[in-house]
């Protein structure tokens, strides 16, 4: 189906009605999926609208009147939650059309993803019901909804603060995931929607309200199988012009493709077919939700690369000689620092036991930060460098001290966000250690950092993997706008 502008009213509802609730429950209780959680996490987010929990065996339930039916609900409903068996769907959805209520969130699983004939045959009978009544159903088997700004989530201690990221995804665990996990690299979100099986609308249809959500900068994707691949493939060709499009499509090999069978009931589809589809969309390519969310903090926070060529200064020989390989594998060029660069740098650095061809094994220059800063600045002067990343080792901050940590942090913050010559930036911090203080640092730096808005990687291969398909997506923009 296309795009209706009345489902719209489900990611600002002001009336919401949760057919499923127990009556047993208790607030503070432990937190379990279902009716009853949706009503804590509406409250921990600050919904400002009303709240109707329905179950025909209950007069209240946490303190809220409740209703038997969502016909019996006294205003018009703008979402409707449905957490009850599988068997007892239709009735609800029947219900649901008898009071007029067509946004529906079903959270019920236990469909075609069961395997079992009888299952899927519940669900054609629920498609038809949705069909013929004109629901929009979002689902079933997912989790649904989380919009920042209207105060709605399916999980607890969610983020209120609203952010330019959406996430697509029929996976509802990476959802819990990604939503618990993202403002740890500096991410906040716009819309959150999992979507499960898929009855009504699908990826498509989503991505045509993102595609012109005001709120929305950045769309991350996580599919496992598409009714309409030529519709997506057209759609994320377009919206990726404007508005970056992470996608990681599960499911390309044999044995993830029996898993995606079992866990939403989609078809895959070849890895070749989707191959072809990054290839003309220009779509960004994930293997995870690490990867994708490190591509989404790269695309908040770095500027545009000019080309792919990148210094990598550092600790360590064999450190420089493998992160040399490292760049190269995922893309990237590190060329020879001009000569000109070299002479400069050799006038306060010892080349004993030191390179500073690139990757610049210069560990000594990070006791002192003053020295590190005049390095930075002459590299970054280089013509032949495009982009940095900066790679020290925590346990310096031993032998320099907090003061001095505290100056290297500011400057790599300022110059990341900010320099003269326009270059990106980068860190991965690491260690040879695995002290408590290293790690209580490490924790510190790599979640108050991305906060600010200064891309920290866990490792050089991830820096350099969205570094490098970060300059692929704005070489793809690049052609397309001559072709």
């Amino acid at each position: 189906m296309s795009w209706n502008p009345e489902l719209e009213t489900a990611f600002s509802p002001k009336v919401v009605a949760m057919v499923g609730v127990s009556a047993n429950t208790k607030r503070g209780a432990p937190w379990r999926p279902g009716a009853s959680s949706f009503v804590t996490c509406y409250e921990e987010l600050g919904f400002q609208g009303r709240i109707y929990p329905v179950n025909p065996k209950a007069t209240e339930i946490m303190g809220l009147k409740t209703y038997h039916s969502v016909s019996s609900i006294p205003e018009p409903v703008d979402l409707v939650i449905v957490s009850v068996p599988a068997q007892a769907l239709p009735d609800v959805l029947e219900d649901c059309i008898a009071a007029n209520a067509k946004n529906i969130h079903v959270f019920t699983a236990g469909f075609e993803e069961t395997g079992e004939e009888e299952a899927i045959e519940l669900g054609s009978r629920v498609r038809q019901i949705a069909l013929n009544g004109g629901l929009r159903i979002i689902g079933p088997n997912c989790m649904g909804l989380y919009v920042p700004r209207a105060g709605i989530g399916s999980f607890e201690r969610l983020s209120s603060e609203s952010g330019p990221v959406a996430l697509l995804s029929q996976s509802g665990g990476h959802c819990n995931w990604f939503s618990h996990y993202g403002p740890d690299y500096g991410i906040k979100f716009s819309k959150v929607i999992s979507f499960g099986n898929a009855y009504v609308l699908d990826s498509t249809d989503y991505l045509e309200y993102l595609a012109s959500d005001p709120e929305t900068e950045i769309i991350c994707m996580y599919l496992e199988g598409v009714k309409d691949g030529v519709k997506l493939l057209r759609q994320v060709r377009e919206i990726n012009r404007v508005k970056p499009v992470i996608l990681w499509k599960a499911g390309l090999t044999e044995s993830g493709s029996r898993a995606v069978a079992s866990h939403t009931g989609s078809l895959a589809g070849e890895e070749a077919i989707w191959r072809g589809f990054f290839a003309q969309t220009g779509a960004v390519p994930a293997f995870s939700l690490e990867e994708i969310a490190e591509m989404t903090m790269t695309f908040l926070y770095v500027k545009p690369p000019r080309g792919k060529r990148v210094a990598v200064i550092g600790l360590g020989g064999g450190s420089s000689v493998s992160s040399a390989d490292v760049c190269a594998r995922e893309g990237l060029e590190v060329p020879t620092l001009t000569r000109e660069t070299q002479v400069e740098l050799k006038k306060f650095i010892s080349l004993a036991g030191a390179s500073i061809k690139n990757p610049l094994d210069t560990g000594l220059v990070f006791r002192d930060v003053s020295l590190l800063e005049r390095e930075i600045e002459l590299v970054a002067a280089d013509p032949l460098i495009d982009m940095i990343i900066v790679s020290p080792h925590l346990d310096m901050a031993k032998r320099v001290g907090p003061d001095q940590v505290d100056r290297l942090v500011k400057y790599l913050s300022d110059f990341s966000r900010d320099n003269a010559f326009d270059k990106p930036l980068v860190i991965n911090f690491h260690s040879f250690a695995n002290e408590p203080w290293e790690n209580e640092l490490r924790a510190r730096l790599q979640v108050e950092l991305p906060r600010e808005g200064v891309p920290v990687f866990d490792s050089l291969v991830g820096a350099s993997r969205s570094l490098a398909r970060f300059f692929e997506y704005h070489q793809f923009l690049r052609r397309r706008a001559i072709d």
